[in-house]
């Protein structure tokens, strides 16, 4: 394959196609294999006609046909990688002649690009970083959650109260029949802290041991199965035992039983080292994300709607994805909330922007830093990737020898080291400095980018064909 690209106006480029003749015949191959699965010819079984007999049936136009219809969009995604074009909206293709057995095919395709984005000559940038600290407060609260977590239980001989463990046995029943989900038999509940339903929850509270208390109420509309929906039942509830929760002294024998630790404030160091550990990356993490926003904020750029748009649509595809592994279907969900999709994309439409807008600036820097990505690097990353999460042996040579799957990896660490390079020189301030200067700072852009409806990556592509 042979590309060749030309820029035109507005963001826009032209790329020249010629697919070699061996994957033309490739196409063609292809093509009358899957139409011979449908051609229908006297004498022979379904699927089992020769490919010359299938060949004279279908015409050499409808087969030329099926095998541009069939192949083009993999040769224009080929060519796309090959040549480095990230096309942002559908492409125009076009082929002054169709493809013929033996010979070469040519094609063109005129597709939007990301603009790209002015960075200041002299930038500047400056972000807040969070502080990093583990308060007393923060400490007590996980002493009394390893507490909680080592407590024992003494039986009481006094009336039940909210916090109590109450070991209990219960039965539902809804017109003298037992309901076969509301039976139980020493169940350790505790009062007060909303597991059962409400009225039962209040009916422990002053129970005694050995007591049983009988309550009506109507049951919630999920009530499953649903033909007990909104009907009277009632629970008998019987009070076995009562125990109150102790919590272990805080001293030193508390520390070493619970933790390992010889003293109680060996405990809290450790606890305070801990915390501050993990304070500090989530401080990185913040500060990583601030410096992106500012280094967005100052790009000058007019963000394409296709671009917006299509971040919509991923947004709306991981949502969808993650309802499906509860069960639930999206649509079913928005029913659910009340709303649709069209006020939920507009929902995402300023953070998908925010996103797109620091992506093109983030590629600016990239450029404006000369940070390049070359082969020995991008296979280092990959190979160091594929050792780390124990990827199949074959897999850095498949990655580089794939045009799209290189390219992206190669673009993704770009941009990475490219963030990476920002915030070693951004400049850290405080959230004072930081509010002052955004107020300071002039919109990057007259007026925001509104996303195209029907946005959807997996559009084919429409294809006219010269005459």
């Amino acid at each position: 394959m042979e590309t060749a690209v030309e820029n035109l106006e507005d963001n826009k480029v032209k790329v020249s196609v010629e697919i070699d003749a061996h994957d033309v015949d490739h196409a063609f191959e292809h093509a009358l294999a899957d139409m011979a699965k449908d051609v229908r010819v006297p004498g022979f079984r379904p699927g089992k006609t020769p490919v010359a007999v299938v060949r004279q049936r279908v015409g050499e136009e409808a087969l030329a046909e099926e095998a541009l219809r069939s192949h083009i969009n993999g040769w224009w995604t080929r060519a796309c990688s090959a040549a480095a074009i990230d096309g942002i909206d559908q492409p125009e293709i076009n082929w002054p002649k169709m493809p013929v057995p033996g010979e070469t095919f040519s094609f063109t395709g005129i597709v939007s690009v990301p603009p790209k984005a002015e960075l200041p000559a002299k930038l500047e940038l400056q972000a807040v970083r969070p502080t990093v600290e583990a308060s007393d407060e923060v400490i007590d609260a996980e002493i009394e959650r390893i507490r909680t977590a080592g407590a024992s239980f003494q039986p009481l001989d006094t009336a039940v109260e909210a916090g109590h463990q109450v070991l209990v046995d219960m039965s539902g029943a809804v017109d003298g029949n037992l309901i076969k989900d509301a039976q139980a038999t020493d169940l350790l509940v505790e009062a007060g802290a909303g597991r059962l339903l409400d009225q039962l929850d209040y009916a422990i509270i002053g129970m005694r041991t050995g007591e049983s208390r009988e309550v009506t109420m109507t049951l919630p509309a999920e009530q499953k199965p649903k033909k007990l929906a909104g009907r009277e039942a009632v629970f008998t509830i019987t009070a076995k035992e009562i125990r109150a929760r102790v919590l272990p002294d805080l001293d030193d024998a508390f520390a070493k039983e619970m933790a390992g630790f010889d003293t109680l404030a060996e405990l809290r160091d450790d606890i305070k080292t801990a915390r501050e550990e993990t304070a500090l990356r989530e401080a990185d993490g913040q500060f990583r994300r601030n410096v992106l926003q500012d280094l967005g904020a100052q790009a000058i750029v007019e963000i394409p709607p296709s671009m917006v748009g299509r971040r919509i649509d991923d947004r709306l595809q991981t949502m969808a994805r993650s309802l499906g592994q509860q069960g639930i279907q999206l649509e079913q969900y928005m029913q659910m909330m009340g709303r649709d999709l069209n006020s939920l994309a507009m929902e995402l439409m300023p953070e998908a922007e925010r996103e797109v807008r620091e992506e093109l600036a983030l590629d600016a820097y990239a450029d404006q830093q000369k940070i390049v990505i070359d082969d020995d690097k991008l296979r280092a990353f990959i190979t160091e990737q594929a050792n780390e999460e124990n990827e199949a042996e074959g897999v850095v040579e498949r990655i580089m020898n794939d045009a799209a799957m290189r390219e992206d990896v190669r673009r993704d660490l770009q941009l990475r080291d490219a963030l990476d390079h920002a915030v070693t020189a951004a400049k850290e301030i405080t959230p004072e400095q930081a509010e002052a200067r955004a107020n300071a700072r002039e919109p990057q852009v007259a007026e925001p980018a509104k996303a195209e409806e029907g946005t959807s990556d997996d559009e084919s592509i429409s294809s006219e064909q010269e005459n």
